[in-house]
């Protein structure tokens, strides 16, 4: 993949199409259609490597004979197949591709990674070495791989469900059983099979998806990259709906997977557009289909059970997804128990589906199962923007580190746009696999230094920290002062594009900002009798005289000697409704210089949020008042940083 294609797939959100696998196949390809068979029961037994297998395999798999320790026949290594057999679930087909290691190893076998494509792309079907899909760089190094058509997706059947529990989890607990049971060259510790994971986007959530519905928990390590932690939030964050996203993947869904996508997920993003809010049974949906479900189900949402199967009916859209009668969305799956796993993420700091906060909720879930868990960041992902606009600026800015950066962006290309400062993305997963599954090689001389946490400032440039920084350094949300008196700050919200500034502080010393800053912040119409006079409800269109005001905020910097703000980012969170929220804003990070000066910036309408903006007349003029705090730290990252006043 050349360093246009990447800048592409980071602007456009290819990464999840084109970008996650795909290509034509090498060798003898196989249509081995397989019936499924349940898992052989594995009693305790002493270590096993490879696998012992109670029954003979398959002896030939329709012109590709599969490989077999067993019986030591076809082991000359390097060879892929397809492999095609009916879902349990549905009898719709999953079709996958096998790719043996390089050499085999018949006394110590070899561990299997699941990779996974981005939203409507395809398997692999050739041994690359693009960073999502580093097949090449682990055959070689001894995993054998299968690279996965998702459900609705490349040669799969059945619908597009989006990480579904009860149909893609389903389908993904067949595919390692179906190793399991016919590739007798495999590795295992203590009888538990050695299983990997790599992906990003659509690729990074059916690792989270695995994880939590497999039943024999066998993951052990994972590298999902630029994916989301709670579909709620990324596709209607503070109820507002993202509607550049919602738009390009109701597009991208059908167009590239023959209009696979399934109805009730294709009805209820059109219908967010149009009524500028998401359905609660949407909601749900998408909750369900999240890492967010199995690690603190928020939602509430109900178990679908023979104590309330008389109070469902089945949606009008698909007439088979089960909704209550007031039309909240039942689920089959219940909550699973967490069981440590040693997780490597990967997060795009200007990633604005999946932004910065997402990987840290999952860092956050993952470290309290137990495991090893790293987030490290780098400077693409998916972007309303093709290239991203923001990331060029950064990379021929002229002084500084950016003058220095753009001669080492040119020569490196996709290896800087894969990497934190000088971790590397394929050379990083290629480590923690060996690390966790072998127990080979030291991560920790590869993936931040022995830190848990890595920010990229700008292409090459990055700083390590012990943790995430929430909040920080507090900063009045204020405009200037009448008569000695703070005054709030008047926004003009509807379509309006243009920015209100906000001073908050001035750099004084070397500095990066970098993790989540936060806000308190009270939005009015500046009188109690005026604010109380807001109606609950109106013409569900437009709202008028409900009091919808939506605002939507980002910190900027003002570079020093330059006078005009730049987005940090290009990051906006949104704020809907008067009265008083306490947020977290979206994750950002910048390098930051003396005589640099922060504003908060509040928008009316954002790129990202495009069409969704307050409709309501009577809400165009708001007040806004409260604190911003900001995760300012010293210029290596270890250490909070006091700021100066504006």
């Amino acid at each position: 993949m050349n360093l246009l294609k990447v800048l592409a797939c980071a602007g456009t959100g290819l990464i999840l199409t084109a970008c996650g696998g795909g290509g034509s196949g090498t060798g003898s390809a196989t249509d081995n259609l397989a019936t499924p068979e349940a898992r052989d029961p594995r009693q305790p037994t002493e270590a096993v490597t490879p696998r012992q297998v109670s029954r003979p395999l398959p002896a030939s798999q329709a012109g590709l004979p599969a490989a077999s320790c067993q019986s030591g026949t076809d082991l000359s290594g390097g060879r892929s197949y397809r492999v095609a057999m009916p879902s349990r679930v549905d009898g719709a087909a999953i079709v996958f591709q096998v790719f043996e290691p390089t050499t085999f190893d018949c006394q110590t076998g070899h561990p299997l990674i699941l990779q996974g494509h981005g939203f409507s792309g395809s398997r692999s079907t050739e041994a690359g070495s693009d960073p999502l899909a580093p097949i090449e760089p682990l055959v070689d190094a001894g995993y054998t791989v299968i690279s996965i058509d998702q459900r609705g997706h490349g040669e799969s059947g059945g619908t597009i469900r989006v990480m579904d529990p009860d149909f893609e989890g389903e389908d993904l607990v067949q595919i390692v059983d179906w190793a399991e049971n016919h590739l007798d060259y495999l590795a295992y510790r203590q009888d538990n099979l050695l299983l990997g994971a790599v992906g990003g986007s659509y690729g990074g959530g059916f690792q989270y998806l695995l994880y939590n519905v497999d039943p024999d928990q066998r993951l052990d390590a994972m590298v999902p990259q630029i994916t989301w932690h709670d579909l709620t939030y990324s596709l209607n964050p503070g109820d507002v709906t993202k509607n550049y996203w919602l738009l390009a993947l109701s597009a991208m869904g059908d167009a590239q997977t023959g209009f696979s996508m399934d109805p009730f997920l294709r009805s209820s993003l059109l219908n967010g557009i149009a009524e500028n809010r998401f359905p609660a049974p949407a909601l749900d949906f998408l909750h369900y289909h999240s890492p967010s479900y199995f690690s603190d189900n928020e939602r509430g949402l109900a178990l679908l059970d023979s104590g309330n199967t008389t109070e469902y009916i089945l949606d009008p859209i698909t007439g088979q997804v089960p909704v209550t009668s007031d039309g909240r969305y039942i689920i089959k799956t219940p909550m699973a128990e967490p069981y440590p796993v040693d997780v490597l993420m990967f997060q795009g700091m200007r990633d604005n589906l999946f932004p910065f906060n997402e990987a840290y909720e999952n860092y956050l879930t993952m470290k309290q199962a137990g495991g090893d868990v790293r987030l490290l960041t780098y400077p693409f992902g998916h972007h309303y923007l093709s290239p991203s606009v923001g990331l060029i600026q950064e990379s021929i800015q002229s002084g500084g580190f950016y003058a220095e950066a753009l001669p080492q962006f040119q020569d490196q290309g996709l290896a800087t746009l894969s990497s934190c400062g000088d971790i590397e993305l394929v050379r990083a997963t290629l480590a923690w696999f060996n690390d966790k599954l072998l127990g080979r090689g030291d991560a920790d001389n590869v993936i931040t230094s022995g830190q848990q946490v890595c920010y990229t400032l700008t292409p090459g440039d990055s700083v390590n920290a012990p943790a995430v920084t929430v909040g920080g350094q507090a900063f009045p949300i204020q405009g200037p002062s009448v008569l000695g008196i703070e005054a709030p700050v008047t926004v003009l919200a509807g379509a309006n594009p243009v920015p209100t500034l906000v001073p908050l502080t001035t750099i004084s010393d070397d500095a990066v900002i970098a993790g989540i800053p936060t806000a308190d912040m009270t939005l009015s119409f500046g009188s109690e009798l005026l604010d109380s006079q807001c109606l609950e409800s109106a013409d569900p269109l437009l709202g008028l005289g409900t009091c919808d005001a939506i605002l939507f905020a980002g910190v900027g910097v003002i570079k020093s000697g330059l006078g005009i703000p730049e987005l940090i980012d290009e990051q906006v969170h949104p704020i809907r409704g008067l009265g008083r929220h306490q947020i977290q804003l979206t994750g950002i990070a910048e390098r930051l210089q003396p005589g640099d000066q922060l504003v908060l910036m509040l928008y009316g309408q954002h790129p990202t949020f495009v069409g969704a903006f307050s409709r309501d007349l009577t809400s165009f003029v708001v007040q806004a008042s409260g604190e911003v705090k900001l995760p300012l730290l010293s210029a290596d990252g270890q250490s909070a940083l006091a700021a100066n006043q504006p």
